[in-house]
């Protein structure tokens, strides 16, 4: 597998974001984990529009004529209209040094807590109990690499968990998630802070 380094090349709107995305604002994926720089978040937004992508162009080597178009494609936006934040992902060296992660901002009443609170398989990502992100507003923050394919069950939660909700709707409690790979069997609890 190739490492990607996905980027904002530019920003054709405005990014409203609490930290807003900015040229230069990027992340890495290695070996099926996302990593951040220290402290820095990514929008989550932008994040499940680019995150379809990933696996595949971890696998195909930039530039081959006879990939498909995810192959060829070295662009991805955000889904805001408003925003326009265009993001670049490219392979780089699979020796090329990450950044080292970083720790979580405090948490504040508001945030939605992603805690990996068991695992009831082999996960092949690296995956350990107690990994964490936190979400506040609209930008994700990871305490140390995190697997895209556990992050991918628990994307499309947040922001319904971060809207208020009736005292009977089930999001209104803790909720569980689980990884899609069968054998890793991740478990992820997302909470709101109190």
């Amino acid at each position: 597998m190739h490492t990607l380094r996905v980027e904002v090349e530019r920003v054709e709107g405005v990014c409203t974001g609490p930290v807003p995305m900015a040229p230069g604002k990027h992340f890495h994926i290695r070996g099926g984990r996302v990593h951040l720089p220290a402290g820095e978040p990514v929008c989550l937004f932008a994040l499940q529009s680019i995150l379809p992508l990933l696996p595949v162009k971890e696998r195909l080597t930039d530039g081959n004529a006879g990939a498909d178009w995810i192959g060829r494609a070295h662009y991805v936006q955000c889904p805001d209209p408003e925003g326009r934040t265009i993001w670049r992902i490219v392979q780089v060296p699979d020796d090329l040094p990450l950044d080292p992660p970083g720790r979580l901002p405090e948490e504040r009443t508001g945030d939605l807590r992603v805690t990996v609170r068991r695992i009831e398989g082999r996960c092949v990502e690296g995956t350990c109990v107690g990994d964490r992100a936190l979400a506040r507003g609209s930008n994700l923050y990871l305490a140390q690499p995190f697997c895209l394919y556990a992050l991918a069950a628990i994307l499309p939660l947040l922001p319904a968990k971060d809207r208020a909700h009736d005292a009977a709707d089930w999001m209104s409690r803790p909720i569980s998630a689980i990884c899609p790979d069968p054998l890793g069997n991740v478990h992820l609890l997302l909470e709101k802070v109190h």
